[in-house]
């Protein structure tokens, strides 16, 4: 009689716990997943970015080249999103660092200027100067990286910035593009 007793608890528990495990997997498809969770920053995303003032960042050629350029004028300003980030691409703003901008010149500079040019870049080796296009290539304080393009007699001047931890991301892009085989 004992035996059917234990036995009758044996099975009684084994019941008891599978309905335990349908009841809790029950729960878990019924409940919401973090993907579907609004719940918000943490930490609002001003705090990491830099000064903007209209919704522009303000982009100063002297303090990146440390040469006087003429007066100019942010045209445009996008944002760098690279295939792997993790966030939305809403939430990329050029406040993040990442950004390419076009900046316009008021008026065509003169030919002291690109003389000065030309002599910075006997100094300085982070220009490439050719005929008539300037590059201007250099790591900021953080390790990120600027990148300052124009041409001669033109009044558009491209600049481009990435944060550190972009450069590693956009060189290895970079490599595998140049180590394909290329087909003729």
């Amino acid at each position: 009689m004992e035996k059917n007793k234990s036995f009758s608890k044996i099975i009684a528990s084994i019941v008891l716990v599978l309905f335990s495990l349908s009841l809790l997997l029950h729960l878990a498809i019924k409940s919401k997943t973090i993907e579907d969770s609004n719940i918000g920053d943490t930490v609002a995303a001003k705090e990491f970015t830099p000064h903007v003032e209209n919704g522009k960042l303000n982009v100063d050629l002297h303090s990146i080249t440390s040469i006087r350029f003429p007066k100019y004028k942010s045209k445009k300003q996008t944002p760098f999103i690279p295939d792997s980030i993790s966030l939305a691409a809403d939430e990329e703003s050029v406040a993040s660092g990442n950004y390419s901008a076009t900046l316009l010149l008021d008026t065509i500079p003169s030919k002291e200027f690109y003389q000065s040019i030309e002599l910075a870049g006997q100094r300085d080796t982070c220009w490439d100067i050719n005929k008539f296009a300037y590059t201007y290539e250099r790591k900021d304080k953080a390790g990120g990286m600027y990148k300052v393009v124009f041409s001669k007699g033109g009044q558009q001047i491209f600049v481009t910035h990435l944060n550190k931890d972009m450069i590693k991301s956009k060189l290895i892009s970079i490599t595998k593009i140049k180590t394909r085989p290329t087909s003729f």
